[in-house]
């Protein structure tokens, strides 16, 4: 008993204090902190982020006493508690205690009776209150936990049942202190499961304050699960957690400026959430001037929630938040021009001086930011009340014409196209001599490109401080060959896209700022946007004699010719059979005999015509890439040339025999040889569509070829686009 005694003379430290002891427990009870000794086992809680006078030389006698011990176990170990102060931190170094739940050293689970698991999981008071009548003496009762290291306390909280809470506080209300395996206390279950009246019964200034492993106080845990999207469906649900918060933040409201795991406060919680109520409630309740420094920005929370409420109480109470940047280096300013929050913009704008013309660590202005994600809304706003902005470059010389070319924002392109003020940006050049175009040819943004080609003002021939018009960036170095339509697709080194932007710092700008994120580029549209406007190649050097390194490899000749060479003989094989066995068949009587059913009927010359020309413009392929293996590289790349466009036509015509030979084996039935008829032409007009460019030449220097041409480029983009959105999940993997 002298260890007992020891201890015991530290309780004069400690007003309210209590101490049970017996055989194998012993348990202290302080505002501030509460020992336990039970099962062979020191515990420790720490209930304030303060240590508590005496508390050394208390928890030093506890720990004689399990030296003295002889049935000892196990080390002590302290249950997980709110974080303390660096002198608690150091004082349990030099005790040897850890911060850690652990399980019994035989590896077995914490068990509860089942009868006491069971009472408190359906509410049975007078069980529990028997129970407790005859653990008076022994006390395990108290201590019992589930696998889960939760107590009576916290199963009866989780359960809903206020009375039967009240009744476990009466005899045990140490329990209050203890927490489960994920370190929640009975407050923070009753939080979570949205019971108010076992809220109230539990809250107390100092409970609010302790934080879970997550390091989430009861506050953070009633605004997660308000938030939460199921939630946010159900009304009834929705105020039960509102009502919690409101009671936890009147009952602590500093607990608004604590931060979890993830440095998050509750206040920043309630201002991403754009919960403006909530918002007004903590600013005016809390008497702290300044969020904690390691915290989470709450004025980007508030433009995230776009609530102009919660924005203006925000910066009403922290007027020096206004300029306070986000771990990627963006004030709010260019933050709010990032998501296209307007009215945030708006505001922001009216609040700032000579702030908004500040970079962010990327060297973009918000309006560069605003460009760069294409909210046109916002830099007309930018436009409207800062006018000179047109004038500001990042850190490439680049102006905000350039950032939306480079990004590839097609609809901005065209607005800023329309803008009489923009019109000195068109052919502007950044430090590396590019142009607007240079730069969207560079992202291969085929769509931007074309829509820069087809404005007058815009000049092609413009080179670049390389030497470079657009075509060749968007062709690759002299080689003067046609890239292919997908950089995924290339075979060599030879059509990457000229990525070189003359410094690799804008590579991680383009990454935060939306360009080149891993998505597949269309080089071969970008290409043909370029030929089709007449865009020129610079001059060659006069040392220039070509690349040879630079030619594809010949397995991509030979794939190509006999892909091609195999269409080509499976058309002429099949017209060739359709020439002698039209539909309807022959006659077999005089003076017809031999002679198509069906020869003076206009569908059937329409079929025979163009199943002759789907004949004879196969064959002509075949022969032409029969010369092809002859194995000279330049004869195939002629062959090549001449033979795509004489098989889509070839394929054209057969799709045209088809659908005539259709209609003449059904012309009785009315409605289904429309049908026929309807279906064939739908099919035929894409069919058309997407072989006009290869039909067409590349220069197209009249208007009239260059509209013709427009829709299937369009059509093209919009497939390759549809594409995108399958092949990016892919390659994320």
């Amino acid at each position: 008993m002298g260890c007992y005694q020891q201890v015991g003379q530290h309780m004069g430290c400690y007003q309210a204090g209590q101490l049970f002891l017996s055989s194998c427990l012993f348990v202290f009870v302080s505002n501030t902190l509460q020992v336990v000794f039970v099962s062979n086992t020191l515990q420790v809680v720490f209930v304030s982020n303060t240590l508590p006078v005496g508390a050394e030389e208390l928890v030093a006698s506890c720990l004689i006493l399990m030296e003295d011990s002889s049935s000892l176990a196990q080390k002590p170990r302290l249950i997980p508690r709110l974080s303390i102060d660096a002198e608690t931190e150091r004082l349990l170094a030099r005790l040897g205690i850890s911060d850690s739940v652990t399980n019994d050293v035989s590896g077995t689970a914490p068990k509860m009776h089942r009868e006491l698991y069971m009472a408190a999981k359906s509410g049975n008071t007078d069980f529990i209150k028997k129970k407790a009548e005859e653990d008076m003496e022994r006390h395990s009762l108290a201590f019992q936990e589930s696998p889960k290291s939760n107590t009576i306390l916290h199963i009866a909280a989780s359960s809903g049942h206020d009375q039967l809470v009240e009744a476990i506080l009466e005899s045990h209300h140490e329990l209050a202190l203890k927490k489960n395996y994920a370190g929640d206390l009975a407050l923070h279950v009753a939080t979570s499961a949205g019971h108010l009246p076992i809220v109230k019964k539990l809250a107390s200034a100092e409970l609010l304050q302790v934080k879970n492993n997550e390091g989430n106080t009861p506050l953070h845990l009633a605004l997660i699960n308000k938030y939460k999207e199921v939630v946010d469906r159900n009304l009834v649900l929705k105020n039960k957690y509102r009502e919690i918060a409101d009671f936890l933040v009147e009952t602590e409201p500093e607990v608004s400026y604590y931060l979890n795991a993830e440095h998050k406060s509750p206040l920043y919680m309630a201002a991403e959430a754009g919960d403006a109520v909530l918002v007004q409630l903590m600013i005016e309740k809390a008497s702290r001037s300044e969020p904690f420094e390691e915290s989470k920005s709450i004025v980007h929370a508030a433009i995230t929630g776009k609530n102009m409420d919660v924005l203006e109480s925000v910066l009403s109470k922290h007027p020096n938040l206004i300029k306070e940047r986000d771990n990627e280096g963006m004030s709010p300013l260019s933050y709010a021009a990032s998501i296209g929050y307007l009215n945030g913009v708006r505001y922001l704008l009216t609040k700032l001086t000579d702030y908004k013309y500040e970079r962010d660590r990327n060297g973009f202005f918000p309006i560069h930011t605003a460009s760069s994600k294409g909210h046109i809304e916002v830099i007309q706003e930018f436009l409207q009340q800062c006018p000179d902005s047109i004038e500001l470059l990042n850190y490439q010389g680049q102006n905000i014409l350039h950032v939306v070319a480079m990004s590839g924002k097609a609809k901005v392109v065209s607005s800023m196209l329309e803008m009489p003020e923009l019109e000195m940006l068109i052919n502007e050049k950044d430090g590396d001599g590019n142009t607007s175009l240079h730069l969207a040819s560079k992202g291969s943004h085929p769509k931007a490109v074309s829509i820069l080609t087809w404005d007058k003002r815009v000049d092609l021939n413009l080179l670049n401080k390389g030497g470079r018009t657009a075509l060749d960036i968007a062709t690759g170095n002299y080689s003067g060959m046609i890239p292919p339509f997908r950089q995924g697709d290339l075979p060599t080194e030879e059509f990457k896209p000229d990525m070189d932007l003359g410094t690799p710092q804008l590579i991680p700008i383009l990454l935060v700022h939306g360009t080149w994120r891993g998505k597949p580029q269309t080089l071969r549209l970008t290409w043909l946007a370029l030929k089709h406007a007449g865009a020129p190649h610079a001059p060659r050097p006069s040392w220039y004699r070509g690349n040879p390194s630079s030619s594809m490899p010949w397995d991509y000749y030979t794939d190509r010719v006999n892909t091609l060479l195999l269409v080509a003989t499976l058309v002429a094989t099949v017209t060739f059979a359709a020439g002698f066995t039209v539909p309807g068949g022959n006659n077999d009587s005089e003076p017809h005999n031999g002679m198509a059913t069906f020869l003076l009927h206009h569908m059937f010359h329409i079929f025979t015509i163009s199943n002759t020309i789907a004949m004879y413009s196969s064959v002509i392929v075949v022969v032409a890439l029969i010369w092809a293996q002859l194995g000279d590289r330049d004869l195939v790349i002629a062959c090549l040339k001449f033979t795509g466009p004489i098989l889509g036509l070839a394929l054209t015509m057969v799709s045209l025999a088809f659908m005539t030979g259709s209609y003449l084996i059904v012309r009785d039935l009315n409605w289904l040889a429309y049908l026929v008829l309807i279906i064939g032409s739908f099919f035929l007009l894409i069919l058309t569509i997407l072989f006009a460019p290869l039909c067409l030449p590349s220069s197209l220097p009249h208007p009239i070829f260059r509209y013709i041409v427009y829709y299937p480029f369009c059509l093209l983009i919009i497939v390759t686009r549809s594409n995108e959105s399958i092949l990016i999940p892919l390659a994320s993997r």
